[in-house]
């Protein structure tokens, strides 16, 4: 049944799977197909064939004919919706023909309810089949082809029978998953029993269905509490084993939050959602939800000569205008993200990529298209999550290309004002934005990404990481944005609103008031003096934290200096960057950290060998014994600082005594080869937690400690803090880090040396209590965080610090700890 051809399931726009804002589709992890976006609320049969499966909650049903089975999916989470809105029109078992509808229900519910009203269609059968699209754009139910399936074979009738199977069977296991084993949970299931060649099957009250199959698991209408088995032959290899692997992954909750209470209330009354800070502030307006571009373009084209030239005409005209931008860049951060996306209009594997495209028949667009998503699947198979960040970065090129080769220009109205709300945005994306934009949030995204730095340089108030809730919002919604607290409150009452404004008018002032008090030093109450030093990744930074009145420099990360260049930086150039950086803070202390380069930040000239686990692998002092002239260069430049006795020098990624130990020798070593007779202290950056817990053993050696939060807290809590849906509970005031906080005090007050805080941690109001009573006596913070986090120290009393930090050790999550400090010192 060559180029089998699937009709349209809906009247409306047919789209790419990608738009799709639920990676389980748009990254085709449960299979190939497309997406439309619905005029009318009903789905029909696709093809002539019979109804296989249809969902407990009727937002899905699935069409089988002649070894192919396709799977219509009617709206992104809305299995929440427990089957309301929803009417089914055929039932298991019955045969169907082209065009009969299957599934009624409320469009206008589904779209104030959903996350996306769009209908996906994929095919489940035969696994991994690449399906051939149709031209996007208008589509009439059950006339207009979807899509293409090719080589799709009739099952043979005559099979001989099979012989009866011995099976071995896994112990029970009760569902957690709020929704049951709907199609997220279930083709996670099918996707991991397909790692095994031999049979996988599932069981529920001895209805058995292939495992491996995303239908036949939903099939079995497996809700939460049911209880389930799986088999396998007993011949298997390791069947046991796997079998328990499957059952652990099912208890687990199949990458679902199998915590979380029933997802089914609609946001319809006043709700508070929590999320991750990406730059702090207060915003007040209506939702506005931010959609991204949708192209319209040929696949194919029957003169490659013509294609080639148009799109050599789109990378010079690209390049063209990432040049204006890098020229007018306010940042050396928005410089440094427009450079990295110049740089892939030369990578080698896009370039051939997009002229294999072209050769093979593909219409320009549709070629570069193909070649962005290859080389994001390259990306996403290397699990580093460093890579997997410049996805991003790939598709904002893809989007700055196809505009051009489609005629197409982004021109978003934002309503004034608004506070827009999307599932992830584009460097470019926030380029775009106008004054009537008063804050973001995103339903994905991380702190360190990209974006969430041109939101920062912006002073935009965002937050990221915020889940599924920040899909539901529907346009104009409400919104009261708290960034500061990572929260955010839909539909406010008048007290909330009023409230809020009160807020709003009071931050203006303090801001303020914190500004001119900047430049005096921070003592607590009892006069306990807290240094506020700057935290700064460039060398513009320097002054922008001197301006603020920023007491020294806590952490210089000097990887600006080596990123996104062909060779490493002289001796000689970094030294007057390191310079430039001591100038502009006039007799105050600067701490370099040395080159914190690995696996999860590559460079070209610093080749590493491939890692499952780049975040526990090559990183930082691990690398400088293969890569020593480099350290040495980089040593001699921070130690030729005038005057040296205003540099302190730090080690990133210390985990043993002695390797501090080596390099410490190493560094006094350079220093009497320059005749350098000034103390230059050497420090210890404190972020893993042998580190911590061996910090008595380490003070003997280390002038000072600086604790990295950000990675002491993934570390201890084993939460990549870049994970889409752990990196929310990556919450550094949880006791386990606090404990780790606390020894490595105690560790340092044996030996009489300071302890500073350089994670994002040290500008959180509710954390700058509990470290200074654990014993921290710096804090390395933003420039921005300089004025009001010495305005907060002014406001404490260290004795009354220790006693809530002791309390703090005793509460068992975070959410304890966060309420403590709030009750006690009233800050939020």
């Amino acid at each position: 049944m060559p180029n089998f051809q699937v009709f349209s399931p809906a009247d409306g726009q047919l789209v790419s799977l990608e738009q799709v804002p639920d990676p389980v589709f748009s990254e085709k992890m449960l299979g190939d197909g497309i997406a439309v976006s619905p005029k009318e609320g009903f789905v029909v049969a696709p093809f002539d064939g019979k109804v296989v499966s249809i969902h407990q909650s009727l937002h899905a049903v699935a069409i089988e004919r002649e070894g192919l089975q396709v799977l219509v999916h009617i709206g992104v989470e809305s299995v929440n919706l427990q089957g309301k809105g929803f009417k089914a029109l055929v039932e298991v078992g019955q045969e169907v023909k082209k065009g009969q509808k299957l599934i009624e229900f409320d469009l206008d519910f589904i779209t104030k309810n959903c996350p996306s009203n769009l209908i996906i269609m994929i095919v489940t059968i035969p696994d991994g089949s690449a399906v051939v699209p149709a031209a996007l754009g208008p589509a009439t139910a059950g006339q207009s082809v979807a899509f293409s399936v090719p080589g799709v074979e009739a099952e043979a009738a005559d099979a001989p029978p099979q012989a009866t199977q011995e099976w071995l069977y896994s112990r029970s296991v009760t569902i957690e998953n709020p929704n049951g084993l709907h199609a997220r949970p279930a083709g996670k299931l099918a996707s991991l029993a397909k790692e095994y060649s031999f049979p996988i099957e599932i069981l529920k009250n001895d209805v058995q269905a292939d495992a491996k199959s995303l239908v036949a698991v939903m099939g079995l209408s497996i809700e939460r509490g049911a209880q389930i088995r799986l088999r396998a032959p007993q011949s298997a290899p390791q069947a046991q084993e796997v079998l328990e692997k499957l059952i652990q992954a099912i208890e687990s909750g199949l990458g679902e939050n199998i915590s979380a209470e029933e997802a089914t209330a609609e946001i319809s009354a006043t709700d508070t959602t929590r999320a991750l800070t990406a730059c702090e502030g207060l915003a007040a307006a209506p939702a506005f939800l931010f959609a991204d571009d949708c192209f319209d373009f040929a696949e194919t084209a029957e003169n490659p000569a013509q294609e080639n030239a148009l799109i050599q005409s789109a990378f010079s005209a690209v390049q063209s205008q990432i040049q204006a931008e890098i020229s007018q860049a306010p940042t050396q951060a928005t410089r440094e993200i427009l450079q990295a996306h110049e740089q892939l209009l030369q990578d080698p594997f896009l370039l051939e990529q997009t002229a294999q495209q072209i050769q093979s028949g593909k219409s320009a667009p549709a070629a570069f298209n193909e070649a962005v998503r290859s080389s994001i699947d390259v990306l996403k198979k290397t699990k580093n999550r460093f890579l997997m960040e410049r996805i991003a970065d790939f598709k904002d090129l893809r989007k700055r290309v196809l505009q051009y080769l489609c005629g197409q220009k982004q021109q978003t109205a934002f309503p004034n004002p608004c506070i827009l709300v999307a599932q992830d945005l584009l460097p470019s994306d926030v380029s775009s934005f106008t004054a009537a934009v008063k804050g973001v949030i995103l339903a994905e995204g991380s702190p360190t990404a990209h974006v969430s730095i041109l939101l920062r340089n912006m002073g935009l108030p965002s937050v990221v990481c915020a889940g599924e809730k920040a899909l539901q919002i529907t346009d104009g919604t409400e919104i009261l944005l708290n960034a500061t607290q990572a929260d955010f409150v839909l539909n406010p009452s008048a007290q909330e609103k009023e409230n809020f404004a009160r807020m709003l008018a009071q931050a203006e002032q303090i801001i303020l008031q914190n500004k001119e008090q900047a430049h005096l030093a921070a003592h607590t109450t009892d006069g306990v003096q807290i240094a506020v030093e700057g935290n700064v990744g460039h060398e513009h930074e320097a002054a922008a934290a001197q301006a603020n009145g920023a007491d020294g420099l806590g952490l210089v990360r000097t990887e600006f200096l080596f990123l996104h260049t062909k060779t490493p930086p002289s001796q000689e150039q970094q030294q007057a960057v390191y310079q430039n950086i001591a100038n502009a803070l006039p007799g105050k202390p600067i701490t370099l950290r040395t080159l914190d380069i690995g696996g999860d930040k590559p460079v070209e000239y610093m080749p590493l060998p491939p890692e499952e686990n780049p975040i526990v692998g090559l990183r930082g002092v691990r690398n400088y014994k293969n890569f020593r002239d480099l350290f040495i260069s980089q040593i001699r430049a921070m130690l030729s600082v005038k005057p040296a006795e205003q540099v302190r020098i730090m080690l990133p990624m210390i985990a043993f005594v002695e390797e501090f130990s080596e390099y410490k020798q190493l560094i006094e070593q350079e220093k009497q080869a320059l005749g350098i007779t000034a103390p230059v202290q050497i420090g210890a950056m404190i972020e893993v937690p042998s580190a911590a817990l061996l910090a008595e053993s380490l003070a003997k050696y280390a002038d000072f400690f600086s604790i990295g939060t950000n990675d002491l807290t993934q570390y201890t809590l084993a939460i990549d803090r870049g994970h889409k849906t752990l990196c929310a509970q990556a919450d550094p005031l949880h006791p386990a880090v606090l404990h780790l906080i606390a020894q490595t005090c105690r560790g340092a007050a044996a030996y009489h040396r300071p302890v500073s805080v350089c994670g994002a941690v040290a500008a959180d109001p509710q954390a700058v209590p509990l470290l200074i009573g654990l014993g921290v006596t710096k804090l390395a913070v933003g420039s921005a965080s300089v004025a009001p986090i010495k305005a907060l120290v002014r406001r404490l009393d260290q004795k009354q610090c220790a006693q809530a930090a002791q309390q703090a050790l005793q509460c068992a999550t975070a959410a304890q700890v966060r309420h403590l400090v709030k009750e006690t010192f009233s800050v939020n």
